[in-house]
């Protein structure tokens, strides 16, 4: 080590002191993710809070302890209270599942710093996915040799390895190239000259590392401008004094418990972490999102030439067996539903929620195919005089719950719109062929009238499926045969009877009421409709041909049985 100066030779004397009395501390600076506004990880720093000096700002002590060959006693302190707060919290039931740890330069160039590490983490029995690793990337290229036999230690032994300061002024895209990183964190430089170009530089940054499969964090963050600018731009962590600033421990714990206890924000549980660690490698700026999605391609092309960078109509949706819920809209997205005819993402998640679109059918068989199948589904309809294609991908599932990304084209071109109409004319007039059409989701109780050609009352919003059927079987199907009706549509067994068809459908002939004729027959037929989600049932009506009436009198004349 160089000689000590004057300015430097306080810190390094009095450093064994310090940690030994207690006024070296670890203070804890939340990092929440993006999407969820959650707290999801913290970084540890070092301060040194002398009994005469005060608090002592790291640019002066750490400087010196690097001088005087001390920083690595320095980040190991650092690290060793981080396992024992991570310790304390687990025991209180405070669930802060992981935190950050910087390590210097120095620290590489000790032979046992792998084994600290590990050391120091068994000691407090701290899960080695519970400690994230932050280097600077000016370390790398200053020792590539001593770095990267470490830093393969270290991957090896399970530990998140995350570049800090990316930006600061050593960038070298060989670090990209010959090191692996789990996490590239974004130096808050970029944010101090937040003009456009400015944006357009860190988008660029935030679109190369979510094309390479690298996480993103930004720190610095210090207005709402900001937050808003990335999460848009799909940068996945946020840090900065506009959340929080670096606080003691206590402080810290009494943060976590405001903001539980308030519930205007909350601590990312443990369990959710991979699933939104999945959603995160969803590259928002590219111009095929779906597509490298996870590196995984598909032959459904879901993309446009018009769309560029911000201008991507994405958006991600969570998906469980009752909704959907908007979690992101890329304002491009937002403007293409304003074609469809929605003023906002929650007006189409009510309409789709509520089971009111005549789209309903066709778009939650994109979402069970989505989810079941795992690779990119598409459809093409005319909504508002307006052709659209929405592709839809889905980036992480768990049991009850999956994240799909949403994909979505309009076209304007006379021809397109034209194809789109006549083809909604095909399926108008199959419609017309049935005097009802309704759609049955037993598991939730849900019957949605799709199609109805006679003007009937509405029967499909009782509280339950049963009293919806007795409703309409009362006031529509003859009396002679209601019972007949009821057992046939009994909702305790019908369906297992369509599950079990070989032609996966039920089928009786009742006499309606409807019409006012007294040779009014239908057909009643149960179909199941193909999904990989919550099982769909088709209700169908249809009256009976002229042809065939004859002949049905004729049968049940010589068989009455048949209808009893």
């Amino acid at each position: 080590m160089g000689e000590i100066d004057n300015a430097n030779a306080f810190f390094v004397e009095h450093f064994s002191e310090a940690i030994e009395k207690g006024y070296i501390h670890a203070y804890y600076q939340p990092i929440y993710r993006s999407m969820t506004g959650r707290l999801a990880c913290a970084e540890s720093l070092a301060r040194w809070i002398d009994p005469e000096k005060g608090t002592i700002p790291p640019a002066e002590f750490i400087p010196a302890l690097e001088q005087g060959g001390l920083i690595f006693d320095l980040d190991m302190e650092i690290l060793r209270q981080t396992c024992a707060f991570y310790a304390d919290l687990r025991d209180r039931g405070t669930l802060v599942h992981s935190f950050s740890v910087n390590l210097s330069r120095q620290d590489f160039l000790n032979e046992n710093l792998a084994d600290r590490v590990i050391e120091t983490l068994a000691r407090y029995d701290v899960p080695h996915d519970a400690i994230k690793l932050e280097v600077t990337e000016s370390l790398m290229l200053e020792d590539a040799e001593a770095f990267s036999g470490v830093l393969k230690t270290l991957n090896e032994a399970g530990f998140s390895m995350w570049m800090d300061d990316f930006g600061s002024g050593y960038s070298s895209l060989n670090v990209l190239k010959n090191y692996q990183f789990d996490l590239m964190k974004f130096d808050m430089l970029f944010l101090r000259d937040f003009s456009p170009k400015g944006r357009s530089l860190l988008a660029s940054l935030i679109n190369m590392a979510k094309s390479l499969g690298i996480h993103t964090l930004m720190e610095g963050v210090e207005m709402e401008e900001h937050k808003e600018y990335l999460h848009s731009a799909g940068c996945e962590f946020q840090q900065g004094f506009f959340f929080a600033k670096p606080v003691p421990k206590t402080e810290f714990i009494m943060l976590v418990d405001e903001m539980v206890s308030s519930e205007t924000a909350a601590v990312e549980p443990v369990t959710d972490k991979h699933y939104w660690d999945q959603i995160g490698k969803i590259n928002l700026l590219s111009a095929r999102p779906l597509q490298e999605f996870d590196g995984m391609e598909s032959q459904v092309a879901d993309t446009d030439d018009r769309y560029v960078g911000s201008a991507i109509p994405i958006a991600l949706l969570e998906c469980t067996a009752d909704k959907v819920s908007y979690v992101y809209g890329s304002d491009s997205y937002l403007l293409r539903l304003n074609d469809l005819g929605y003023e906002s993402a929650e007006a189409w998640e009510n309409d789709f929620n509520n089971h009111q679109s005549d789209q309903y059918l066709m778009l939650k068989k994109l979402v069970s195919d989505a989810i079941g199948k795992g690779t990119i589904q598409r459809v093409e309809y005319i909504n508002n005089d307006v052709y659209y294609r929405l592709s839809a991908r889905c980036l992480a599932k768990e049991k009850d719950r999956a994240m799909l990304a949403f994909y979505l084209t309009t076209f304007d071109s006379e021809k397109e719109v034209e194809t789109a109409k006549e083809m909604l004319s095909y399926g108008n007039a199959l419609f017309s062929t049935y005097e009802v059409v309704v759609l049955l989701y037993p598991e939730s109780g849900i019957a949605n009238r799709v199609y109805s050609a006679s003007n009937l009352p509405t029967y499909d919003r009782e509280d339950t499926l049963k009293e919806s059927l007795q409703r309409f079987c009362k006031a529509e199907v003859l009396e002679q045969d209601q019972e007949r009706y009821m057992k046939f549509l009994d909702f305790d067994t019908v369906f297992r009877r369509v599950d079990e068809s070989e032609k996966g459908y039920v089928q009786g002939i009742f006499r309606m009421s409807w019409g006012g004729t007294t040779n009014n027959w239908h057909s009643v037929r149960l179909t199941r409709v193909p999904t990989t989600a919550e099982k769909a049932y088709l209700l169908t009506i249809q009256k009976m041909a002229d042809q065939a009436l004859d002949a049905i009198d004729l049968i049940i004349k010589e068989h009455p049985e048949l209808v009893k």
